[in-house]
């Protein structure tokens, strides 16, 4: 591969140093953190490492990436439960003999993001092979296969790359690592200037986006719609079209609140919405991030947040949103109708939330996570 004379030479130096990369994410799908992978993945393809990735054959984020390499698994979300976890397991296997036959001979950095791919770490611990952890989850967490993925990580680990110091903090082994906020991409900036050009709708949308899962306060957010009938709410959910009115029948929704199923664009939302929630339950879990708020607040969204976990190194009380317990429904209600009705204090709150997201440059979070894997 040629490279211009002018090209600084610290950035031949890394090129040079390390040319190969290969991703690793378990389950392709349009959430936070293949999002930030399929951002990475581009912007090292376009500085010329040759790029592989590993993961499952779904639609996500992940798919359709120019100029590189794609391994597939069988992995897949499945209405049963036994059979979901079992294709997991299936997975990991098939990731573990896909590093140690195809890539026994290949010299590069093996990129695991998430701590899910455990099946992968092991084959990279057993042939020495040069790894990194692009870490996303909080690994205290009671679910059932955590403590595979906490021994795996604690075993296996040699750098770590943390999306929040919430996150890194809480990890009991944290080794050689750093934080690299999530930033957003060039491409979604630029959809931005192009969503601003239209006037703002003059309906008071109340927005929140996440999974179709109870400690995601999904019902919370019904109860304000239900309380608070002056407001327009929109709630947009992973889920299918058929999820979606499932849900509806059960909790049968006002008139004033629309509920819409997974989306792949979710400009036409923040550009209409004057505010956005969050009510992860913090006992249930606790976000590590939230890259919705922060999509959200490159709108001038001010955010309601939990209060505690990644959110709160987005949301400063009081100064571009509130930090507040999601199950408290009465404070939550007061500080939407306090913010919203006080244009003056909703304009300023905006503002911050403008220049708040600034600090999560993307050419930072580019920098910063290259030099930390070439060094």
């Amino acid at each position: 591969m040629e490279f211009m004379e002018e090209c600084p030479q610290n950035y031949l130096n890394i090129v040079q140093l390390n040319k190969r990369i290969i991703f690793i994410h378990s389950l392709n799908n349009f959430t936070g953190s293949p999002n930030i992978l399929s951002i990475l993945i581009r912007e090292f393809v376009s500085k010329g490492y040759q790029v592989d990735l590993i993961t499952n054959k779904s639609y996500g984020f992940l798919s359709d990436i120019e100029n590189i390499n794609y391994r597939y698994t069988s992995y897949k979300w499945c209405k049963s439960k036994i059979l979901t976890l079992f294709l997991l397991f299936w997975s990991q296997i098939e990731m573990f003999f896909i590093i140690l036959i195809r890539y026994r001979n290949v010299k590069g950095l093996f990129y695991i993001n998430t701590i899910i791919p455990f099946g992968a770490a092991w084959a990279c611990k057993i042939l020495r092979k040069e790894m990194v952890y692009h870490v996303h989850e909080n690994m205290l967490l009671s679910k059932p296969l955590y403590p595979i993925y906490r021994f795996t990580y604690k075993y296996c680990h040699q750098k770590s790359i943390f999306v929040s110091k919430y996150l890194q903090q809480i990890t009991s082994i944290q080794g050689n690592s750093i934080v690299a906020y999530n930033s957003l991409s060039p491409d979604f900036s630029n959809k931005i200037l192009h969503y601003n050009q239209y006037t703002k709708p003059t309906q008071k949308n109340i927005l929140m986006v996440g999974s179709l899962r109870q400690f995601k306060g999904v019902y919370e957010f019904i109860e304000l719609s239900k309380q608070l009938t002056q407001f327009s709410f929109e709630l947009v959910v992973s889920a299918s079209s058929q999820e979606v009115e499932k849900f509806k029948i059960e909790v049968n929704p006002p008139i004033n609140l629309k509920i819409f199923c997974q989306q792949t664009n979710l400009h036409h939302f923040y550009q209409r919405s004057k505010l956005l929630l969050n009510l992860t339950h913090p006992d249930k879990w606790i976000e590590t991030f939230g890259l919705t708020i922060l999509e959200a607040m490159a709108y001038g969204v001010p955010a309601i947040v939990p209060s505690i976990g990644g959110p709160t190194e987005l949301i400063e009380n009081g100064i571009n949103g509130y930090t507040i317990n999601p199950k408290n429904i009465s404070e939550i209600a007061e500080k939407i109708c306090d913010l919203i009705n006080n244009k003056k204090k909703y304009e300023i709150f905006s503002k911050n939330s403008l220049n708040k997201f600034k600090e999560f440059n993307f050419e930072k979070m580019i920098s910063r996570i290259e030099n930390f894997i070439n060094n």
